[in-house]
């Protein structure tokens, strides 16, 4: 067995055991749409931006935007630091009990690390959040304060070409969450993800693909939520 079939059937014993242990499950569809750009300053230094619109319930509800600029530092050829800001806002949409959307703000920084086996590419990324949350007050008619939190993130992604215009892309994406003091680690998340991209710029490409959430929200409730998602990446160079 090759490294890349010896990865994938780690992740898949993974995610069954985290799967195993939900007491109930709760499931709502979800469609997504990323756009996703960069532009190389010079050969160590590039910036970017990724704008998140997200829908609940498939197409009928908003759920989330998101804003995401970026700067990365490329270390070596397989290394490159990041660091960047989110802005989320939590659309009213998902909660029948307010009509306030929710905002966040966060900094991050994350380290990725790249290596191939023949066609096959390979990156490990891990990312630390810092983030600032609103929260409701008692009758949840307003934003009374930002809770903050920290939260890790490690994501596995394999990309293969397919010919000279298509290719597969796999990731599976572990979410943490760390406390305020990274004292409190406890299982937030997990993305799976299967998609296939067509090239279609000189420096851009689409990608339809399914993302299956797994989501905590107590020792007791696991919510499921099965997603497609559109991504268009372009980088200006």
């Amino acid at each position: 067995m090759n490294k890349g079939k010896k990865i994938i059937l780690f992740l898949v014993l993974c995610l069954s055991g985290f799967f195993a242990k939900a007491q109930e499950k709760q499931e709502r569809s979800d469609a997504w749409f990323l756009l996703l750009n960069h532009y190389n300053i010079n050969e160590k230094w590039s910036v970017g931006n990724e704008f998140h619109w997200r829908q609940t319930n498939f197409l009928s509800d908003k759920s989330q935007l998101i804003l995401r600029p970026f700067v990365n530092y490329k270390i070596n050829k397989n290394v490159i630091a990041t660091a960047g800001y989110s802005y989320l806002l939590n659309f009213a949409d998902t909660n029948p009990a307010s009509d306030v959307n929710l905002p966040e703000h966060n900094i991050w920084e994350q380290v990725t690390l790249k290596h191939s086996s023949g066609k096959l590419k390979f990156s490990h990324r891990y990312r630390v959040e810092h983030r600032f949350r609103g929260t409701y007050n008692a009758d949840l008619t307003e934003i009374e304060e930002y809770k903050f939190t920290n939260r890790g993130r490690y994501r596995l992604t394999l990309k293969h070409p397919i010919g000279e215009k298509y290719f597969v892309h796999v990731f599976d994406e572990l979410w943490f969450n760390l406390g305020e003091n990274f004292d409190q680690v406890d299982f937030d998340r997990n993305w799976l993800y299967l998609g296939l991209g067509r090239k279609v710029f000189d420096h851009g490409n689409i990608q339809l693909g399914y993302v299956h959430q797994y989501i905590k929200s107590n020792n007791d409730l696991y919510f499921v939520r099965p997603t497609v998602q559109l991504t268009v990446q372009y980088d200006f160079n």
